[in-house]
């Protein structure tokens, strides 16, 4: 399988970068799939497009600060066979979620301060886990 580095249509910088490698790692740690260097020595490929990055809140403490984030990647993916050129899976709106503390709760609980970057790279690793799940296991 060759990962195209996946397109990215929101306004969240370099988001991309940390979403393609989360897949690839993924692919690679699953071992059912070899990742292939270039789309020409691949059987298949997978492409997608990021269209969403949403920091939400989930709750929000007695000061009404909010006091704990979830945030939403949504995704616009396609499996294609090379050999044909045929598409064997398609998915819109695909979405992986990771929810974390903000500083309100984080001194109450250490154990969950995870900046924003953390809560990207646990998000793509959602997504990632998803991905490869479906594309191995026949969607």
């Amino acid at each position: 399988i060759y990962i195209e580095t996946f397109t990215n249509k929101t306004n969240e910088p370099n988001i991309e970068v940390d979403i393609t490698n989360a897949v690839k790692d993924y692919f690679v740690k699953d071992g059912a799939l070899k990742i292939a260097n270039s789309k020409e020595e691949a059987d298949s490929m997978l492409k997608g497009e990021i269209i969403g990055y949403d920091k939400e809140p989930l709750s929000y403490a007695v000061n009404r600060e909010i006091a704990e984030y979830q945030l939403v990647l949504t995704v616009n993916l396609t499996y294609i066979n090379l050999t044909d050129d045929k598409i064997l899976w398609q998915e819109k709106n695909f979405k992986a979620d990771s929810e974390y503390y903000s500083t309100v709760r984080q001194e109450k609980f250490t154990s969950t301060n995870l900046d924003e970057e953390q809560l990207l790279k646990n998000a793509a690793k959602e997504l990632a886990r998803e991905v490869v799940g479906r594309i191995v296991e026949g969607w």
